[in-house]
């Protein structure tokens, strides 16, 4: 094993034993949580409820955190890493810590597909609910999530906005 293998191995080691960490602990999830863009607009008294519900999760470079076209299942906030979207084999869009992807998942009941794929650009850790965490979460918890997510939803089409070309808009 070379050098950069072992340093490679030690920052793969460093980071799953982080994951497993603030996994294991609520607080920590909460702390890692409180720093993330998404969450600023829920008060911290609401933020606890939402880190007893979630998990964190570890995905290596160029893992698949979603699939095209798979039914939606978790939502994910990016705590650490980013990751690039792909819809039919092209690059739409990126995903850096803080953001969310996924929000299909809090806004409906039945059961529709990913409109995209997501793949992780490298080391990724992502805070991640299940839609029985999501259905389980109480109403004024799920009154500031919904302001989250409106929030994010509205940066999205602000930078889908940005790329299309002036001309188009006549």
């Amino acid at each position: 094993m070379n050098d950069f293998e072992k340093i490679n191995d030690d920052i793969l080691n460093s980071l799953n034993s982080f994951t497993k960490q603030v996994d294991a602990d609520s607080a920590d999830r909460f702390n890692k949580m409180r720093e993330c863009s998404f969450f600023d607009p829920v008060p911290s008294e609401y933020l606890l409820e939402i880190a007893s519900r979630s998990r964190i999760v570890h995905f290596s470079a160029k893992d698949k955190i979603i699939t095209e076209h798979d039914v939606i299942r978790p939502f994910y906030v990016l705590i650490f890493g980013s990751a690039t979207a792909y819809f039919d084999h092209r690059m739409v869009g990126h995903i850096l810590s803080g953001e969310c992807l996924g929000e299909s998942a809090f806004f409906t009941k039945e059961a529709p597909t990913r409109s995209a794929a997501v793949l992780a650009d490298g080391e990724v850790i992502a805070l991640e609910m299940g839609q029985l965490d999501i259905e389980g979460i109480s109403d004024a918890t799920r009154m500031f999530m919904d302001k989250a997510l409106l929030l994010a939803l509205f940066k999205k089409l602000q930078a889908a906005n940005r790329h299309i070309p002036a001309n188009s808009m006549n």
